[in-house]
């Protein structure tokens, strides 16, 4: 059972939002919880529990006497929605060993993309076709006259001149970048101690090279919604690729492959399969222009059914989701 005095640190900024099942399943003393509610730490809203600002505070005094690394949790605007990611992250985690590497987890983290699309602009379906009419816009392909796909070889400019040159071409275009927010994002530091003598890239804030990332977006089942995200996940992957990280993103020090999914999350199975079969219709389209791309489905149905706890991500998602776009690294990467 947890510790009365201790139970509000777990609210800290990876799960600021709790359910009553999920506070159960963790072992926490109800009633204590209810006198926290009582005093005014914790409030209770649409059935998810957060802190207050007070609460805020007496977890930091908690952290601070206890020497806890942790940062309070502050509840985001949806908490229904921050309640059901923290759930998912607790199964997600509970499935895969990981042994030989870290996993670090980030929740709605504020990722930016270029260029800005409105969804006119973003994406085109005929049918089973699909196109991405930003593809041929301006701005697009202003970035890729500008920043061409070095792979490997391009790595010898620099890491400090390609981030100034990244640098002062954003400060021209500060407005045609917009927010992507994936509800997680796993970035799996595999075989970290052979990657301990890489000093960083100055265009890394999350420590993205030497890493795989998984990106998680609950799915609303909507086709337009769909390829919004992919939409997203696209003009991400390649803002990486070409402005912040070239030669780096899908390449590491060490010349192995960085992997990048997108999972659409659905509650049930019967629903992931519908979607991925729904956007599987469209084939090679899908990534189109934006190769090496993958994108699954997964349901938490699969996941909370996870019994032989699998030892790597790698094990794990092929066993349970449902591939939409699966792409091999691309030559260019490698010249």
């Amino acid at each position: 059972m947890i510790d009365n005095m201790m139970l509000i640190t777990l609210f800290d900024s990876l799960y600021p939002c709790w359910t009553r099942e999920m506070l159960v399943k963790e072992g926490v003393d109800m009633a204590a919880l209810e006198r926290l509610v009582e005093e005014g730490l914790i409030v209770p809203e649409d059935g998810v529990y957060s802190l207050s600002e007070t609460g805020v505070a007496e977890f930091r005094r908690i952290a601070l006497e206890n020497f806890i690394e942790e940062k309070p949790g502050e509840a985001p605007a949806d908490r229904v929605r921050s309640a059901r990611a923290g759930g998912f992250l607790k199964l997600l985690n509970a499935a895969h060993l990981q042994r030989w590497g870290i996993k670090q987890y980030y929740t709605s983290p504020a990722l930016e993309i270029f260029p800005k699309a409105r969804d006119e602009e973003l994406f085109a379906v005929n049918k089973d076709e699909l196109a991405w009419p930003y593809m041929n816009g301006e701005a697009e392909l202003e970035m890729e006259e500008k920043f061409p796909l070095i792979g490997l070889r391009g790595r010898g400019a620099g890491m400090a001149a390609d981030a100034e040159k990244a640098g002062a071409w954003l400060a021209e275009k500060a407005g045609l970048t917009e927010i992507f927010t994936p509800d997680i994002l796993y970035v799996c530091r595999y075989d970290y101690l052979q990657y301990e003598n890489f000093k960083g890239h100055p265009n890394d804030p999350l420590r993205l090279i030497n890493t795989d990332r998984f990106l998680f977006v609950f799915d609303s089942g909507r086709e337009e919604d769909e390829l919004r995200e992919i939409g997203r996940f696209r003009r991400w992957v390649m803002f990486q690729r070409r402005v912040m990280l070239p030669g780096f993103f899908d390449i590491d020090t060490q010349e192995q492959d960085s992997i990048c999914q997108l999972l659409l999350v659905s509650d049930s199975e019967a629903r992931a399969k519908e979607s991925a079969a729904r956007l599987a219709r469209f084939g090679a389209q899908i990534a189109s222009g934006v190769q090496p791309l993958d994108i699954w489905t997964l349901s938490e149905e699969a996941l909370a059914a996870v019994r032989d706890k699998r030892e790597i991500i790698w094990e794990l998602i092929p066993d349970i989701g449902h591939s939409v776009s699966r792409t091999t690294a691309c030559a260019s990467c490698r010249c």
